[in-house]
Protein backbone atom coordinates (compact mmCIF):
# COMPACT_ATOMS: atom_id res chain seq x y z
CA UNK A 1 0.00 0.00 0.00
CA UNK A 2 2.59 2.53 0.56
CA UNK A 3 3.68 2.33 -2.60
CA UNK A 4 0.32 2.82 -4.12
CA UNK A 5 -0.31 6.65 -1.48
CA UNK A 6 1.98 9.25 -3.05
CA UNK A 7 1.00 8.10 -6.80
CA UNK A 8 -2.04 10.01 -8.65
CA UNK A 9 -3.73 9.61 -12.14
CA UNK A 10 -2.21 7.48 -14.21
CA UNK A 11 0.53 6.40 -11.86
CA UNK A 12 -2.21 5.65 -9.54
CA UNK A 13 -3.66 3.43 -12.00
CA UNK A 14 -0.83 1.61 -12.68
CA UNK A 15 0.14 1.12 -9.00
CA UNK A 16 -3.02 -0.25 -8.21
CA UNK A 17 -2.67 -2.95 -11.11
CA UNK A 18 0.87 -3.83 -10.04
CA UNK A 19 0.13 -3.51 -6.20
CA UNK A 20 -4.12 -4.89 -6.15
CA UNK A 21 -5.41 -4.54 -2.57
CA UNK A 22 -8.71 -6.09 -1.18
CA UNK A 23 -10.55 -4.63 2.26
CA UNK A 24 -11.34 -7.54 4.28
CA UNK A 25 -13.92 -6.94 6.95
CA UNK A 26 -14.29 -9.02 9.96
CA UNK A 27 -16.39 -6.70 12.47
CA UNK A 28 -18.73 -3.79 12.29
CA UNK A 29 -17.77 -0.88 14.49
CA UNK A 30 -20.53 1.67 13.33
CA UNK A 31 -23.59 1.33 11.30
CA UNK A 32 -25.67 4.06 9.91
CA UNK A 33 -24.02 6.56 12.48
CA UNK A 34 -24.30 4.46 15.45
CA UNK A 35 -21.72 2.87 17.59
CA UNK A 36 -21.83 -0.78 17.72
CA UNK A 37 -19.17 -1.51 19.88
CA UNK A 38 -21.53 -2.31 22.92
CA UNK A 39 -23.04 -4.84 20.66
CA UNK A 40 -22.50 -8.79 21.58
CA UNK A 41 -20.35 -9.94 18.47
CA UNK A 42 -23.17 -12.07 17.03
CA UNK A 43 -25.04 -9.06 16.67
CA UNK A 44 -22.11 -6.82 14.97
CA UNK A 45 -21.46 -9.97 12.93
CA UNK A 46 -25.06 -10.32 11.50
CA UNK A 47 -24.99 -6.70 10.58
CA UNK A 48 -22.02 -6.95 8.89
CA UNK A 49 -23.35 -9.61 6.63
CA UNK A 50 -26.75 -8.11 6.48
CA UNK A 51 -24.85 -4.97 4.93
CA UNK A 52 -22.47 -7.12 2.32
CA UNK A 53 -26.17 -9.41 1.63
CA UNK A 54 -27.79 -6.15 0.90
CA UNK A 55 -25.42 -4.00 -0.74
CA UNK A 56 -24.13 -6.85 -2.71
CA UNK A 57 -20.78 -6.24 -1.88
CA UNK A 58 -17.74 -8.19 -3.76
CA UNK A 59 -14.27 -7.66 -4.07
CA UNK A 60 -11.84 -5.79 -3.68
CA UNK A 61 -14.83 -5.54 -0.55
CA UNK A 62 -14.26 -9.20 0.90
CA UNK A 63 -16.37 -10.32 4.17
CA UNK A 64 -13.90 -12.55 6.43
CA UNK A 65 -14.90 -16.15 7.01
CA UNK A 66 -15.74 -16.65 10.92
CA UNK A 67 -16.10 -19.41 12.82
CA UNK A 68 -16.34 -20.78 16.39
CA UNK A 69 -14.62 -24.09 15.46
CA UNK A 70 -10.94 -24.33 16.79
CA UNK A 71 -10.05 -26.98 14.03
CA UNK A 72 -11.60 -24.56 10.95
CA UNK A 73 -9.69 -21.94 12.53
CA UNK A 74 -6.66 -23.83 12.78
CA UNK A 75 -6.89 -24.51 8.70
CA UNK A 76 -7.28 -21.06 7.71
CA UNK A 77 -3.91 -20.47 9.40
CA UNK A 78 -2.62 -23.23 7.54
CA UNK A 79 -4.13 -21.21 4.18
CA UNK A 80 -2.50 -17.86 5.86
CA UNK A 81 0.96 -19.34 5.58
CA UNK A 82 1.13 -19.68 1.76
CA UNK A 83 -0.51 -16.36 1.03
CA UNK A 84 -3.40 -14.67 -0.62
CA UNK A 85 -3.38 -13.25 -4.54
CA UNK A 86 -1.15 -15.46 -5.65
CA UNK A 87 1.58 -14.09 -3.25
CA UNK A 88 4.18 -16.28 -0.95
CA UNK A 89 4.02 -14.55 2.56
CA UNK A 90 8.20 -15.91 2.37
CA UNK A 91 8.63 -13.79 -0.63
Amino acid sequence: MQNRLARRGVGAARAAEEWPADFVAFDLLRLSGTDTTGWPYRRRRAALESVFATRQLSAPLTLCPSTTEADVAREWLTWASVGWRGWSSRD
